[in-house]
């Protein structure tokens, strides 16, 4: 028992009179043992007596003291010591247990040449075993070698004999095992002064202490207080507390009990914080409330409570959960075949094609009750709907525990594809400038184009135009010149499909500048498709790093053209309906960009005064 008690608890005179005891009483015993052992141990007083006494003198009993054997058997072996009373301590016995031999039960010859012949293999192996348990507990420099017991018939030679043998047989340091033995002698010592010291009041003031002599206390008075009433019953009446004392009792022992608890639990988390702190993983916080790491950061509740910031914790757990296990290219290009990158993707994109085509195709808008904002025009509400759909997902970016889920379906990586990335993607943006500017450019383009080919066309292009895109970089990074390792996201693909169908159908020719009255300019919206599409050309041939991946915005531009041709085979001029403008009473073939704006901001504002008028 190292450092039993407080050193601020012990009475400092009485327990070094009792140590500087110990010690001398130790001092003048000794035991034999090899010098290998004495070069191993520390030169303490207790040791240096050990030592230098160890090579005159033969081995002897260290104790007058009367000693018993227990009860000894080969499976369990007990060894009982009658402890002598010191300076007033009650006497008291101690039983150990003692374990095998290193080396297992010794033979019976062996037994006969160590003890000789009246001297069983039972009672040799018992007294063996006893001898090395005093060697290895160090014990041996206290208790000897007599004091073994009158049934094992061992005299002391064949003990000091026996003694012999187990040192040749199994050698340990002996002198270090006195030393450990000497230091628990004496602090078990002075622990059982402390307790017993009737000047001392401070082991009174222990709440544990307090509380258990207290509940024993009330028990013994509750034992007494049911003889009493067994004693003193006069048919109904019955002497001694009340029920609702009772009660109260039981509550203050409630509450006392709850107290003493939480002090408990107080102590052994201060203990384990000075654990952790001893490691130099942790250190306190400015406030000294709580342990943290270096590094981190604190900040106050609301409650005025000093608190830990595990925000950067969380941060690089998700992170690296949303990293790929991959270590280089080469690596993630071994986890699959080229034929199993391309052809899930390209088989769900052809289903999303057929999906779009049909939903172009067989599409009828809702009647105005069965709307969700029949407020608003299908193409405010139709572009309100995309736009919401982007805000929420890229601010779903923003939250760490998102991330695994984020980077596994709303990111395209040619390397390692998911066919749903040609679809979920189109919808991400993980920048906010990336996704004011192109929801910046759907909402110049978007509301012409709905208007020109309705709610059923304009989604199948635009949901079939970025998947299409999204293959077509796919297939360029794993067989032309693509990065297979860059990630996509963003609704370019989409929206350059959503421009090419609008300017391949349109018939306008002018755009009435806004803000400014009665000044048009010439549009002419197939050249303006081929300046885009050169200008992409010209982009994509530039050398040097780029974000941009025009792969997707040639499969966006294609599939454009393709849904427009497709409309003019089918003779879509002819049977297209009147668009906004035309009901707002503008030419047909002037584009008003700011009436345009204004209508759908009247259409909002309206809605939303609607709204709030309802609730």
């Amino acid at each position: 028992m190292n450092n039993a008690i407080p050193m601020a608890l012990r009475p400092a005179a009485r327990a070094a009179h009792q140590w500087n005891t110990v010690t001398s009483a130790f001092a003048r015993r000794y035991c034999n043992t090899p010098p290998s052992c004495f070069k191993l141990a520390s030169s303490s007083p207790v040791i240096s007596a050990i030592q230098s006494r160890s090579s005159a003198r033969p081995i002897r009993s260290f104790s007058t003291t009367p000693r018993i054997a227990a009860k000894v058997d080969d499976s369990s072996l007990t060894h009982q010591d009658i402890i002598p009373p010191q300076q007033g301590l009650p006497q008291r016995k101690r039983t150990v247990q003692i374990g095998h031999l290193p080396g297992g039960r010794v033979p019976d010859g062996e037994i006969r040449s160590i003890f000789g012949g009246r001297v069983s293999g039972h009672e040799g192996n018992s007294v063996l075993r006893i001898l090395h348990h005093r060697r290895t507990s160090g014990s041996l420099a206290d208790y000897g070698v007599d004091n073994l017991g009158d049934k094992y018939h061992v005299n002391r030679k064949q003990a000091i004999k026996a003694l012999d043998w187990l040192r040749n047989k199994f050698p340990i340091d002996e002198a270090r095992a006195a030393e450990a033995w000497a230091e628990k002698e004496a602090n078990r010592i002075a622990y059982e002064l402390w307790l017993a010291d009737p000047e001392n009041d401070s082991k009174y003031k222990d709440p544990a202490r307090v509380y258990r002599e207290q509940q024993k206390k009330e028990a013994e008075e509750r034992e007494q207080e049911a003889e009493q009433q067994e004693r003193s019953q006069y048919g109904i009446l019955r002497t001694g507390k009340s029920q609702f004392e009772i009660a109260i009792q039981e509550k203050r022992r409630q509450r006392l009990e709850e107290i003493t608890k939480k002090a408990e639990e107080k102590e052994a988390r201060a203990i384990e914080e000075e654990k952790m702190l001893a490691t130099g993983e942790w250190v306190r916080t400015p406030g000294g409330t709580q342990l943290m790491k270096p590094g981190q950061d604190t900040y106050v509740d609301v409650f005025g409570r000093e608190q830990v910031s595990r925000r950067k914790e969380m941060m690089e757990m998700y992170q690296k959960k949303a990293n790929t296990e991959f270590k280089d290219p080469e690596d993630m290009l071994s986890k699959t075949t080229l034929a199993q990158r391309l052809y899930p993707m390209t088989a769900f994109v052809f289903v999303v094609c057929l999906l779009s085509f049909g939903f172009g195709h067989w599409y009828e808008p809702p009647a105005d009750e069965y709307r969700l904002w029949p407020d608003l025009s299908p193409s405010t509400a139709t572009l309100a709907g995309i736009l919401i759909s982007n805000a929420f997902v890229c601010i779903a970016w923003r939250w760490t525990p998102f991330w695994p889920i984020m980077t596994r379906y709303f990111m395209h990586v040619p390397g390692y594809p998911r066919a749903v990335q040609s679809v979920l993607n189109v919808f991400s943006h993980v920048q906010y400038e990336h996704l004011f500017g192109n929801m910046m450019m759907l909402a110049l383009v978007g509301p012409v184009a709905h208007d020109l080919v309705d709610r059923g066309v304009f989604m199948g292009t635009y949901v079939s135009a970025g998947a299409v895109g999204t293959l077509v970089s796919l297939y360029w990074a794993n067989i032309g010149k693509g990065n297979i390792t860059a990630h996509s996201v963003g609704a370019s693909a989409a929206i350059w499909g959503i421009s090419a169908l609008y300017c391949l159908l349109t018939d306008q020719e002018s755009i009435k500048i806004p803000f400014v009255k009665d000044m048009e300019v010439g549009f002419y919206p197939k050249m303006l498709l081929a300046a885009f599409v050169v200008w992409e050309i010209l982009m994509a041939r530039r050398k040097g790093p780029s974000t941009m991946d025009h792969a997707s915005h040639f499969g966006g531009l294609a599939t454009g053209v393709g849904v427009a041709g497709y409309l003019h085979a089918t003779g879509f001029h002819q049977r297209r309906a009147a668009n906004l403008q035309e009901e707002a009473g503008v030419e047909a073939k002037t584009v008003d960009v700011g009436k345009l704006v204004k209508e759908e901001a009247k259409e909002v504002k309206d809605a939303v005064a609607k709204a709030v008028k309802k609730e």
